[in-house]
């Protein structure tokens, strides 16, 4: 057996205070392929967190019978920072407190430190295991001072060279989505949102413009590609964030599902020894960033749903309604809110069901690029 527990103690930023992460290692470190799952980057999402508590008591089966082939981490709640967040009974877990970052962002794109170590030795077909070297020596040359930037340091070091890097989320109300790099697509990502259901997936182009924490590892590579077109540089990590529907979805018909889809999928890439069985059915084709329609509430006010998550929606259908709490008119004082291209309504916001103008009410994932979207991420903030 080759199961480890690990800790990462992360520096004190008031006197008597302290916070560590954990993490887990099946199989034998620096076999491959390796595969990197973390969940709960945005402390206050933990569906992905139930599901890794049912995947981890199914590795350490698959460790003790010699099945990893691979290498495979596991950091069950990423993000202590975020976990320690409790104000007025109310768990704030997106951003940290002392510089106000979103947890997402602001990760560490290694593709400049990288390019300056291989500088004049990028050509021909570049050898991966050089790519992820000079990652590691940019990793191992930061000072970090700060708790939050110790944390990013730490945490991609654990990451930077695997070959599959899966974070887990959730949204407020979704359906069971994916974001990935559009170079991923159709190839491993079809198969993986196929093992896990997906009812929709979203692709950047080539990669997302914020530094998120999947975002960076899969750009490491496109980033190169753009920068030394004769090198032959490969996508050599396949990376996503997966959205475990809402923040509510956390039980264990729920976590122990995940748990085997993913079990299945590190099964299918050749990580764990078997047979993964024939591919589910794929629900929907991955679709543009651009094309996503994301809504915005017109005014303040309640806000009424009259599409279910996970729907097919036209264009121009009414996808919910703010409703003026003050206003008389009864019918009258209700703004629909359309949907502007056809799709799927994956997400839906709001938790409180008070809108402001402004806030997202709901996003579409559509095919056709839309005018309005282009040059956005998709992911605000």
């Amino acid at each position: 057996m080759s199961h480890s527990k690990s800790r990462i103690v992360l520096p004190s930023m008031t006197p008597g205070t302290g916070r560590s992460v954990v993490y887990h290692r099946f199989g034998r470190r620096g076999a491959r392929p390796k595969a990197y799952l973390q969940a709960a980057i945005h402390a206050n999402e933990l569906p992905g967190a139930m599901a890794l508590h049912h995947l981890m008591p199914m590795l350490l089966a698959a460790d003790r019978r010699g099945r990893i082939r691979g290498e495979i981490v596991i950091v069950p709640t990423v993000n202590p920072i975020g976990l320690s967040q409790l104000v007025g009974n109310n768990h704030l877990g997106r951003y940290d407190f002392l510089c106000r970052d979103n947890f997402n962002r602001n990760w560490l794109d290694l593709s400049g430190a990288v390019a300056e170590r291989l500088d004049g030795k990028m050509s021909g077909k570049t050898d991966v295991a050089s790519i992820r070297a000079a990652a590691l020596a940019a990793l191992m040359a930061m000072k970090p001072m700060s708790e939050l930037q110790a944390l990013r340091v730490e945490i991609m070091k654990l990451s930077f060279d695997a070959d599959i890097v899966l974070d887990l989320h959730c949204d407020q109300e979704a359906a069971l989505h994916l974001f990935i790099s559009q170079r991923d697509w159709p190839g491993a990502a079809e198969a993986l949102a196929a093992d896990i259901g997906a009812a929709a997936t979203l692709y950047n182009e080539p990669y997302p413009a914020s530094l998120t924490f999947s975002g960076v590892h899969s750009a490491l590579w496109a980033r190169l590609a753009e920068r030394f077109p004769d090198a032959d540089i490969p996508q050599a990590c396949l990376s996503a964030t997966i959205e475990y529907r809402g923040q509510h979805d956390v039980n264990h018909a729920l976590g122990a599902s995940d748990a085997r889809n993913l079990f299945r999928f590190l099964t299918r890439r050749k990580i764990i020894a078997g047979s993964a069985g024939a591919l589910p059915r794929l629900k929907a084709q991955a679709t543009p960033i651009g094309g996503m329609d994301v809504g915005y509430a017109p005014r303040t006010g309640m806000v009424v749903y009259h599409v279910p998550k996970g729907a097919k929606v036209r264009a121009g259908q009414p996808v919910c309604e703010v409703i003026d709490p003050a206003d008389i008119r009864g019918p009258k004082a209700r703004i629909p809110v359309p949907a502007r291209t056809d799709g799927i309504l994956f997400s839906r916001k709001l938790d409180g069901r008070l809108a402001w103008p402004g806030a997202v009410l709901f996003r579409i994932a559509g095919a056709k690029p839309l005018a309005h979207r282009q040059g956005l991420s998709g992911l605000d903030d």
